[in-house]
């Protein structure tokens, strides 16, 4: 009797431990991306796709335009509201089956593109799974500055793609320059979306970094019981990057954006000054303005923008906000007085209407026309500032009348901008930091 019942319980015991085992691999599967998650997690994209779609799509490279959007690439909807100028376009090549950036006129006539190949800069893949551009830059001898959020590497390409220089890292979501001509960037410890983050001042010239700045080390834990503003505690135990992707709990702030007040915009904002960092948090649905020589918070607000992206200071005095309006079906563009935080929404009256559930950039033009990047629906659009379309780029996929290619980013240039036409000739052997 009594080795029956230990028979039993030896089983019991084994069936025990066995499913203890299996529920500590799988949540370290799901919490630390053991192995399987990576195959699981395609596997997992690959059937949303098909129930979506009714077909298997490359994850994240489709996009669904809206309902009567043009079938051309490039359509100039207004000739006589165009500023003048170039444009440049970021996103997924379907006829190379890889990332570039795409130089276009006013008439919409392309004239130059920039290849972005992960693989030339980092041989051993992105760690974090993919390989799309998301911050760039354009410089005026034709260069661009690039990182990846899902990569460990930020490079400066020369016209042609090849790297001038490449540094190590995991630096991602935005590049914007300041008056003294370096550049700043976010750095995550070893993923975009971890909760130690950094602001990172380099020299575009070798990629050198100038100085740095702790998001949790000397912004939010020295503001003690006002780091509520951040919504933590100044004395929470923050968590050290266990790979989690951006989907995750740990993922609490998501810093997707900077933006630097210069000397000409700074006479619009009394209670700022020139340098002062503008950062966008989007998981905490926060912007705030910085000084990034002591990390001292001069104003922030949460909401009443949700998920949003790419806070601008503008010439009117006003912060300008890109409101993803994540799971509400329309974005849109709004801004916010500083001093009196009234709203604004000033393309609401016009006939835009835009999506995307994440991701976003927009840029004020001289002649008050805004540039609107939508990613979630493959597409870049310039407005008036009645809301009315100017220019617009759909990123076509070959073959495909139903999508658009995925669109990262974009950026207007002025007709002088550059100091030589970007060309391909034999490009120069870049070196790593």
């Amino acid at each position: 009797m009594a080795d029956k019942y230990l028979k039993k319980l030896a089983i019991v015991s084994a069936l025990f431990l066995l499913g203890a085992a299996a529920f500590g691999y799988g949540y370290g599967v799901e919490r630390f991306g053991w192995w399987p998650q990576r195959p699981l997690a395609e596997m997992v994209k690959a059937t949303r796709s098909v129930v979506k779609h009714g077909r298997l799509l490359p994850s994240g490279l489709y996009r669904r335009p809206p309902e009567g959007a043009p079938r051309q690439r490039v359509v100039v909807h207004d000739t006589e509201a165009l500023n003048g100028g170039y444009y440049v376009f970021v996103g997924w090549d379907s006829d190379t089956d890889g990332y570039a950036a795409w130089l276009f006129d006013e008439k919409g006539q392309r004239l130059h593109s920039w290849p972005i190949d992960y693989a030339s800069l980092d041989p051993d893949g992105p760690s974090g799974g993919s390989d799309a551009p998301h911050g760039f830059k354009i410089l005026a001898d034709g260069s661009m500055l690039v990182n990846f959020d899902k990569g460990d590497v930020m490079a400066r390409l020369d016209a042609c793609g090849k790297p001038l220089w490449k540094k190590h890292g995991v630096f991602h979501h935005s590049i914007e320059g300041a008056e003294d001509g370096s550049y700043w960037t976010w750095q995550g410890d070893g993923t975009a979306y971890s909760q130690y983050q950094y602001l990172v001042n380099f020299d575009p010239e070798t990629g050198a970094t100038r100085r740095k700045l702790g998001l949790i080390e000397d912004i939010i834990q020295p503001l003690g019981e006002a780091a509520a503003i951040f919504g933590v505690r100044a004395d929470q135990p923050f968590l050290r990057s266990g790979g989690a992707p951006s989907d995750e709990p740990d993922d609490i702030f998501h810093p997707n954006d900077i933006d630097i007040l210069n000397t000409e915009l700074a006479k619009h904002f009394p209670n700022f000054a020139a340098g002062d960092l503008l950062i966008s948090l989007r998981n905490a649905h926060l912007i705030a303005v910085i000084d990034p020589d002591n990390g001292q918070t001069k104003w922030w607000s949460a909401g009443p923008w949700r998920y949003q992206h790419d806070p601008d200071f503008t010439e009117t005095g006003r912060i300008s906000i890109y409101n993803n309006n994540t799971d509400r079906n329309r974005s849109e563009i709004i801004q916010i007085d500083p001093r009196t935080r009234q709203l604004y929404n000033p393309l609401a009256g016009g006939g835009l209407h835009f999506y995307s559930h994440s991701m976003g950039k927009h840029q004020y033009l001289p002649n008050g026309n805004v540039l609107i990047v939508v990613p979630g629906e493959g597409r870049v659009v310039e407005a008036t500032e009645k809301g009315e379309k100017v220019y617009e780029f759909n990123n076509l996929i070959s073959g495909s009348e139903q999508y658009n290619g995925h669109v990262e980013n974009a950026v207007w240039l002025s007709a002088d901008f550059f100091t030589q036409t970007p060309t391909c000739p034999n490009s120069r052997p870049g070196k790593e930091i």
